[in-house]
């Protein structure tokens, strides 16, 4: 009995000590400026892998080198309307699962209505009775895959071409309030050793006006401590990958 229980404590402290060597990082993108004006940035995913710039730059050149298709060329090329490319622009979405459908979107007297959204409506309507709630309700599944779900295959394809078997660490997205991702429970090195360098990339470029942009940072973390990166400040230690997008003419669209 003396045996296990001292096992138990050996396992535990063990533990306890594992807990005290991990720290983590807070990452701010919310001071981002483009052009003069504050980039929003809801709902974009960041990656994070052990290392920094240098340990990682077989990543940051596929990162430079990668092949993309803008978010409106690739609608435009599934024939979307423009209402529903603008829909999407508006707050900067790359899915319908992104921001809730409103009932002005679903009226034909307003000029914003989206017809994708009015044809899936209406097929929920025949399909469930007429009941509204319901038919508002399966709005993006009754639309066709391809307007749903297609851009996310190409950009998950995108993905894999440029992590090129790398494993990243932890993903996470940043919030709609403070624009802000975390990533708990690092490993860390404890002191009196040198701190532990991570490195942080959003990988797929987040389309803003006419421009792509990819941000590539590196942090030290140290054990039992909580860092903050500021990506647009972090100078030197942060590379931003900026690439001109092909342009695939659509009407202009109006401001929210």
């Amino acid at each position: 009995m003396i045996l296990i229980a001292l096992a138990v404590f050996t396992i535990a402290a063990a533990t306890a000590i594992a807990q005290q060597n991990r720290g983590a990082l807070e990452v701010n993108v919310k001071n981002i400026q483009i052009d003069g004006k504050r980039a929003m940035l809801p709902r974009k995913r960041f990656y994070l892998f052990p290392g920094g710039l240098k340990d990682n730059a077989a990543l940051l050149e596929r990162i430079r080198g990668a092949e993309i298709t803008s978010r409106n060329c690739y609608y435009k090329g599934m024939q979307a309307s423009n209402q529903y490319i603008c829909w999407l622009q508006n707050e900067n979405c790359e899915s319908p699962y992104c921001r809730t459908v409103e009932a002005r979107y679903l009226d034909p007297a307003d000029k914003q209505s989206v017809p994708e959204f009015l044809t899936s409506y209406k097929k929920g309507l025949t399909l469930f009775k007429n009941n509204t709630d319901i038919a508002r309700q399966w709005i993006i599944t009754n639309m066709p895959d391809n307007l749903v779900n297609g851009y996310y295959l190409q950009q998950q394809k995108l993905l894999g071409g440029v992590l090129g078997g790398i494993l990243p660490m932890q993903s996470s997205m940043t919030d709609t309030g403070s624009y802000r991702v975390y990533f708990i429970d690092n490993p860390a090195a404890v002191p009196p050793a040198s701190k532990t360098k991570y490195l942080i990339s959003n990988i797929l470029p987040i389309e803003i006006g006419d421009k792509s942009y990819v941000w590539t940072c590196e942090k030290d973390i140290e054990a039992g401590k909580r860092v903050t990166l500021d990506v647009s400040k972090a100078g030197k230690n942060c590379e931003v990958t900026v690439r001109n997008l092909r342009v695939c003419e659509t009407l202009p669209c109006e401001q929210k």
